[in-house]
């Protein structure tokens, strides 16, 4: 589906294609002009110029859900350049585990503080130390609270379990039957004290033993509102629509529903803890999907869909193309079922030359289930 367009606005990235993606050819992936309707809202992704950012195309692909959205990602460069100008919310994504960004150009810094001001920002794991007080690191200094940057090596948190306070429950009203909730977590980035007296609100908390520890928080910063998390709702299928839904929120924009293809609170029912015996069983299945035979396939996709999702994603894509039926339509639910929308147009293509009937009504059906899952309003 492609959108319409009535008023054409050019967000930056011309020059820089060619200079940027020089260094990286991976950039070309997520770097786009945009052309947007008035009703449009307009989200920038940040990608730092010293540090590696990630999960980039994953917060695209969950912005994509959202019909009323559109988005760019932007460097410094690009900032600068623009002055973020046709641009409604910004997003700092998470940098690469063990980086930080220590050095933020004065003139950037101005230019988002004074953006952030009359609109708004959104900070994902940590990504939210761009909008934090730490002084580890230059940043904008807008949300009072103290961040651990520990982490243990034998236990990492991939997922937790979370509760909204009454707060959370304005922005996503559609959660509020459901007492516990679950969500991909950034490990080594945890926040261990939070500064109520300078507007902060959590909308929702984990519980680390006996301790509870915000999960999202929220402030107002003169005109514009903030939204900080260490949580990932970028992949975790499921609770992908809340990061949409966040924007909205941000952007003073009305609220939607969305389908039941992306709202899946009861998806998960339980913790996962990914401690290095789970990480050994998750190496052994991952060699498991490349080189088993099919029913050693088939037993690895099973056990990986549960236990690490997206990061097995693109091989079960490739998984596509197989000749065996059975592996390629158990690929295809795969995919269907972690809403990976990446594989949109590998199913289109696979479904245009399949020659069974039978497979090609079968992918037909998952691929129409995948296509439901974006542009929502």
């Amino acid at each position: 589906m492609k959108k319409k367009i009535s008023v054409l606005i050019t967000l930056v990235v011309l020059l820089i294609i060619a200079v940027s993606c020089a260094n990286n050819e991976k950039d070309k992936d997520y770097i786009k002009k945009v052309a947007l309707n008035q009703e449009s809202i307009a989200v920038g992704i940040y990608k730092a110029s010293t540090e590696n950012s990630v999960n980039i195309k994953y917060i695209a692909e969950a912005l994509n859900i959202d019909g009323g959205i559109v988005y760019v990602t932007l460097n410094d460069e690009d900032v600068l350049r623009t002055k973020l100008e046709n641009i409604d919310v910004i997003i700092f994504p998470e940098v690469e585990k063990g980086q930080t960004i220590d050095k933020l150009d004065d003139e950037v810094a101005g230019i988002f503080k004074k953006f952030i001001s009359k609109k708004g920002a959104i900070g994902l794991c940590n990504g939210c130390s761009m909008l934090i007080n730490n002084s580890e690191n230059q940043t904008l200094d807008l949300v009072g609270l103290c961040v651990s940057n520990e982490e243990k090596e034998d236990i990492i948190k991939r997922r937790v379990k979370f509760n909204l306070t009454e707060e959370g429950k304005k922005i996503f009203p559609d959660l509020i039957d459901f007492e516990n909730l679950y969500m991909n977590y950034c490990s080594g980035f945890n926040i261990s004290k939070l500064d109520t007296t300078s507007g902060n609100k959590t909308l929702g908390f984990y519980t680390k033993g006996d301790i509870k520890e915000p999960l999202f928080i929220t402030k107002k910063y003169k005109s514009g509102k903030i939204c900080i998390t260490n949580a990932h709702p970028e992949t975790t299928a499921g609770m992908r629509w809340m990061l949409p839904r966040l924007v909205r929120w941000v952007y003073n924009k009305k609220f939607i529903s969305y389908n039941k293809k992306v709202y899946r609170p009861d998806l998960y029912t339980d913790e996962l803890i990914l401690n290095k015996e789970k990480q050994n069983e998750i190496e052994s299945l991952l060699i498991q999907l490349e080189k088993g035979n099919k029913d050693e396939i088939l037993n690895a996709m099973e056990k990986l869909e549960f236990l690490y999702p997206y990061g097995a994603a693109e091989k079960v894509r490739k998984l596509l193309i197989e000749k065996n039926n059975n592996l390629k339509i158990r690929a295809a639910k795969y995919l269907v079922d972690i809403e990976y929308t990446f594989a949109i147009e590998d199913l289109r293509k696979i479904v245009k030359s399949e020659r069974s009937k039978k497979v090609k009504e079968q992918l037909s059906i998952y691929l129409q289930e995948l296509e439901t899952m974006t542009e929502q309003n």
